[in-house]
């Protein structure tokens, strides 16, 4: 097997990018825990505070506040 510079070059930038994409995965496993927990707490809230919560992200997001 041959392996040119430029191979050699590459390789190494491959290699060195795993510990990035490693981290990165796990902080999107840790965003997809927090919405999950997220989601199950909302769930779980009286008619009340959901409403309120409705209506506040209804706020956030432009539309009408009442």
């Amino acid at each position: 097997m041959t392996v040119t510079d430029n191979d050699l070059e590459r390789l190494v930038r491959e290699a060195h990018d795993e510990d990035a994409a490693v981290a990165d995965l796990e902080g999107c496993l840790q965003r997809l825990q927090r919405a999950r927990q997220a989601k199950t707490t909302l769930a779980h809230l009286p008619a009340d505070q959901l409403r309120t919560v409705l209506q506040m992200r209804r706020r956030d997001l432009g539309g009408d506040p009442a």
